[in-house]
């Protein structure tokens, strides 16, 4: 099979830029001849860039050149777009129409019905938007990088594409990363009979240990990501062990300063390659995921359920999907840094708990998220289109 895959990358390398290349690698592994087109954003670097760059997602003309050129070349029998936003544009869905290539678009996020990709404003979920059937609120509140104007520029165009049958008519399927977002995205602009569930999956490296005696959190350090929840539960006093910290972002600053406090169990990291956070990962004795957004698939989840690691997440979007509370991990209420310490509290409190959670959760990735499994899924629906 033939696989034209499409990705706008991301200034700062994350989990959708991971999936992206593993799902390369699986298909070239396993035979499949694919080719990718990849553009970056590593020039929008200012808020005039960002205003060009907003307006260019109505439709780029050089990307309709330059996937005109490599469909007509490379004949693909699939077109996979991963993130189309902002330079790739929805031109590229034109152009795989008049080729008559079938589309496959995985939605990593919310940008279909969302300014800023999160469903997420003011420290919470906000689905304005979507109740409102309008991108009028994503532009009064700046939804889109702090600006009105890109907001406007972004929810037009979404807004035009719909109304030109793009989302509905020349995408031929769409690949949610779990039973949550496919219902949320259904709910508005596009066709749900269209949606398929596709988790995210890692290579299998092990079992790990899990005798470090510290929790881990590993991510962006950024507000949606509920990581002020465990600074708050740190000064709580009631830690029942420490708390590794890896990754970074626009709170980078607030977590050197709670690391610094003194009594303080915080020990941020930095950010670390993949190799050493999966070091971290199998010496740890549990991952915190303290959401406050409606995240898609997070890769430190799969990573983690693959060594064995029990998680403790917010009872928010899909994440229940993935942790089953009181098996695999346990769940309580997002940005409550009391229910976090309760949850911590109970799972240290009975080891041989800890050691089932462990054995359930390596279960739980045997059976759901192995590199196998996911190419099945992967190629069935492909096969799909191509029957």
């Amino acid at each position: 099979m033939k696989i034209l895959v499409a990705h706008n990358r991301y200034q700062q390398a994350g989990g959708e830029d991971m999936v992206v290349a593993e799902e390369v690698r699986m298909l070239q592994q396993r035979g499949h001849l694919v080719r990718q087109y990849t553009v970056n954003n590593d020039g929008i670097t200012n808020v005039w860039q960002q205003a060009v760059a907003a307006a260019r997602f109505f439709y780029s003309v050089q990307a309709s050149r330059e996937i005109s050129n490599l469909l007509a070349s490379i004949q693909p029998d699939i077109l996979h777009v991963h993130n189309f936003f902002p330079s790739i544009s929805p031109a590229i869905f034109f152009a795989a129409r008049k080729y008559g290539v079938p589309v496959v678009q995985t939605l990593h996020n919310y940008r279909l019905l969302c300014a800023n990709a999160t469903l997420f404003r003011d420290g919470q979920p906000c689905e304005d938007c979507i109740i409102q059937r309008s991108f009028v609120p994503g532009v009064r509140h700046a939804c889109y990088r702090g600006s009105r104007a890109g907001s406007a520029i972004v929810g037009a165009s979404t807004s035009v594409q719909a109304a030109l049958g793009t989302w509905s008519n020349r995408i031929d399927r769409y690949i949610a990363l779990t039973q949550f977002a496919a219902q949320k995205l259904g709910s508005y602009r596009i066709p749900s009979n269209k949606i398929r569930i596709k988790p995210n999956f890692v290579p299998d490296r092990g079992y790990g240990e899990g005798q470090g005696g510290f929790a881990l959190y590993v991510g962006r350090l950024s507000p949606e990501k509920g990581v002020e929840t465990i600074l708050a539960a740190d000064r709580l006093g009631s830690l029942p062990l420490p708390v590794h910290i890896a990754g970074d972002g626009p709170l980078l600053a607030e977590i050197e300063r709670a690391c610094a406090r003194p009594g303080s169990r915080l020990i941020y990291l930095g950010r670390m390659p993949r190799s050493q956070v999966a070091e971290q990962m199998k010496c740890a004795t549990v991952l915190l995921v303290p959401s406050l957004w409606y995240e898609g698939f997070p890769m430190a989840m799969v990573e983690a359920l693959s060594f064995g690691l029990p998680i403790i997440a917010s009872r928010i979007g899909g994440l229940p999907e993935i942790v089953q509370d009181g098996h695999s991990g346990l769940l309580f209420e997002p940005g409550n840094p009391s229910a976090m310490l309760q949850a911590l509290g109970s799972f240290v409190s009975d080891t041989s708990r800890i050691e089932a959670m462990r054995e359930a959760g390596r279960n739980q990735f045997e059976l759901h998220y192995t590199e196998q499994k996911n190419y099945d899924m992967l190629i069935g629906i492909y096969n799909e289109l191509l029957d």
